[in-house]
């Protein structure tokens, strides 16, 4: 009777999962209508299939409990689903016709602000009354078209943020000069100098640097390396430049994650208008490569907080989620993971990175790999990886910035258990430097991945 009221909890554990806890993607094939679907944010990365129906071009956000979807274009509404409640709509409003809102931010005191891109204004919303209860005049900032092109918001350090795109409607959404963002103060209400960008047509979502500055990608012109990514300094309200440009990318900014102190994750479209996935190394190391494509295939990128970065791939023959080690390059998928509609852009919420039913998932039937013992090492630390019995495991080792300097290929015994000792030497048996290093095991299971720092 306990075996069989174990199998039970087995079985319908990640359904629940992936039902409550998220992340969430929304996928479209930009039709009337989209879908918006959850997946496990570990292996298998199995996607749930349709949670709700949902605008063709929409964007959402994760607040306090609640998935927010923000109906571009025609739509010009706010739907608000609750995960816990199997992804029911709790309420649905309209933010007024002819505003095409494009992204909703909530500060710390829990008010809602709504940014419009054919309309010179930015809303605040009540959304649980469904109202717009304050409009902000936006016009000032506009060029001579009357429209400043407002998209993502950012709230950071009591004050929102708006991206500023300043294009000419009458010249093909052209570029009429540099880009701003837009500073709201949070305690008064009232608007602050702009921040002038260098870059024109600030694209991308606004991100926020290890360091507190704020980073936002330009796109300037399409097809033209005349943007990159700023930085931009909140204390003082000014640009401090690029950190990297569209001629060091090789391609247009489309967005971009940090994933740790001197590196992003980049998605970028060259001149032929083809995407990729790429690695930057803000101390100056070569760009890597991550993924590349034969199309304008690859629709967004979401850094889990941890070493995972999801990738939404949109291309015709094999449409889905993929899965990238963001130290290693090294593709945790096997595939594509089919979604219902082809996937558009990830809702993530990082409190079901650190749930104990993950722990509990990520042990049934994965590869697993124990905490390195000791760490920090000087120099040598031992790994204990279990898998089914008598399974090859090939082993990697990778240094921060993503270069292999190790690979060695181990079996399990008759128990699935077996140990790899890091020993602080190179494939060559040369010393490795004292960092960072990230242990990577796969086999026909699955994936795991441990961080060991070296010290001497």
């Amino acid at each position: 009777m306990k075996k069989m009221l174990l199998l039970t909890v087995i079985l319908v554990l990640p359904l629940l999962v992936i039902a409550d806890d998220g992340p969430w993607v929304i996928t479209t094939d930009y039709g009337v209508l989209g879908r918006m679907e959850s997946f496990q944010p570990h292996a298998p990365y199995n996607a749930s299939g349709e949670l709700s129906v949902i605008p063709g071009d929409a964007v959402g956000r994760y607040h306090d409990g609640l998935v927010y979807v923000v109906g571009r274009g025609g739509s010009n509404l706010i739907r608000i689903h609750n995960p816990a409640d199997g992804f029911a709509l709790v309420r649905e409003f309209s933010i007024g016709a002819g505003r095409n809102p494009q992204d909703i931010a909530f500060d710390s005191a829990g008010r809602a602000f709504v940014s419009c891109y054919d309309e010179a204004v930015l809303l605040q919303v009540d959304t649980e009354a469904g109202l717009v209860v304050q409009t902000f005049d936006t016009s000032s900032f506009a060029d001579t078209d009357g429209l400043p092109e407002t998209g993502w918001l950012r709230v950071h350090e009591n004050k929102l943020y708006l991206t500023c795109q300043l294009l000419d409607r009458g010249n093909w959404y052209s570029p009429t000069g540099p880009g701003k963002l837009l500073v709201l103060d949070l305690e008064t209400l009232q608007w602050l100098d702009p921040v002038q960008l260098q870059g024109s047509n600030p694209y991308t979502k606004i991100r926020v640097s290890e360091t507190g500055k704020l980073l936002v990608g330009s796109v300037g012109y399409w097809a033209v390396f005349d943007g990159g990514i700023e930085q931009i300094d909140p204390s003082t309200g000014t640009s401090e430049g690029f950190l990297s440009t569209e001629e060091d990318l090789g391609g247009d900014i489309l967005n971009f994650v940090t994933a740790g102190p001197n590196y992003l994750m980049a998605l970028i479209s060259n001149p032929s208008f083809v995407t990729s996935i790429i690695r930057v190394d803000l101390t100056g190391d070569p760009i890597q490569t991550i993924v590349a494509t034969n199309g304008y295939d690859l629709a967004d990128l979401a850094f889990d907080g941890d070493f995972q970065l999801f990738v939404a791939d949109r291309s015709t023959a094999s449409a889905g989620l993929r899965v990238f080690d963001t130290q290693s390059g090294v593709e945790l998928t096997a595939a594509p993971v089919t979604t219902t509609l082809p996937p558009f852009q990830f809702i993530l919420n990082r409190a079901n990175e650190v749930s104990a039913a993950n722990d509990l998932l990520l042990s049934l039937g994965s590869l697993k790999m124990n905490r390195p013992y000791p760490n920090p090492c000087n120099p040598a630390a031992d790994l204990v990886i279990q898998d089914e019995a008598n399974t090859t495991i090939t082993v990697s080792v990778f240094n921060l910035r993503g270069h292999r300097v190790a690979q060695e290929k181990i079996r399990t015994d008759s128990s699935g258990r077996v140990s790899y000792r890091f020993d602080g030497h190179s494939q060559n048996g040369s010393s490795l430097a004292t960092g960072l290093y990230r242990v990577v095991a796969q086999s026909r299971s699955g994936f795991a991945a441990q961080n060991i720092t070296l010290v001497k």
